[in-house]
């Protein structure tokens, strides 16, 4: 018997708030900085949903070096009765290396 593999996937969730040193500038703070671990996840609309404001800004973020070998499988807004504010999910999915390995699940430390 064969042992599916499943790829490495994490749960990130965004709010939007207000830059502290230029309040005429939004920003996306990471509200769980490491991601929360899951098996499958929430059903999200696409990313293609998001306004391009976000999408300019996760763009920017996910390509940076602390998420090479991850990929943003899917976006939306996060709705959360007990906080409030806007909030963003991301799901993103760890990708194969080039020889259909899987990488060793990689741990994202804090932003820089």
């Amino acid at each position: 018997m064969s042992k599916l593999h499943h790829p490495a996937r994490r749960l990130l969730v965004f709010q939007e708030t207000r830059n502290p040193q230029n309040q005429s500038e939004i920003v996306y703070l990471p509200v769980n900085k490491l991601g929360l671990p899951i098996c499958d996840g929430p059903e999200l609309p696409s990313i293609l949903e998001l306004p391009l404001r976000i999408l300019k800004v996760f763009t920017e973020m996910f390509n940076q070096p602390k998420y090479k070998g991850w990929a943003v499988l899917s976006a939306g807004p996060y709705h959360d009765t007990s906080e409030e504010g806007k909030f963003y999910a991301v799901v993103l999915e760890q990708t194969l290396q080039a020889q259909g390995q899987p990488q060793q699940e990689a741990i994202m430390g804090s932003p820089p």
